[in-house]
């Protein structure tokens, strides 16, 4: 039987153990990174921060001052970072650099035990690509729309 434990409490673990300098697996829920995540299926390596955060990034903040979220940077001005889902389409949140509690590096598919890296070169090609294809998808609902 599983038991489901509050989100508060899984994230306070979290930030205690990723501050200790460990890494933690962290078993996702939600859609909002699909097709790189998927929610109730996978999960996400989380590391402790030890470089500059920058744009592509995934990474586990508190966003928006309300709730937590596994998203991309996709924008960086200062210490505010815009935030987004990689299946998400215009949906971006907010937080500072000082809410990022870790940074995702790898997924691993519940099914069938595949690790994929979240960064480096390739992962930052594939995430683009991706990227491109949403902003299309926008476009083109953006221009069906009737306005009046």
């Amino acid at each position: 039987m599983k038991r489901k434990i509050p989100t508060q409490t899984v994230m306070e673990e979290v930030k205690c153990f990723v501050g200790s300098g460990k890494n933690v697996m962290l078993p996702v829920a939600g859609n909002s990174m699909r097709p790189f995540i998927i929610g109730d299926r996978d999960s996400a390596e989380l590391h402790p921060i030890t470089s500059p955060l920058k744009r592509g990034d995934a990474v586990l903040a508190w966003a928006d001052g309300n709730h937590y979220v596994l998203h991309r940077i996709v924008a960086v001005d200062g210490d505010r970072l815009t935030l987004e889902g990689d299946g998400n389409v215009g949906l971006k949140e907010y937080c500072h650099s000082s809410d990022v509690i870790a940074k995702a590096i790898y997924a691993y598919n519940g099914s069938n035990g595949r690790k994929t890296k979240l960064t480096g070169r390739w992962a930052m090609t594939k995430w683009w690509l991706w990227r491109g294809v949403k902003l299309l998808k926008k476009a083109k609902y953006y221009a069906t729309k009737k306005r009046f």
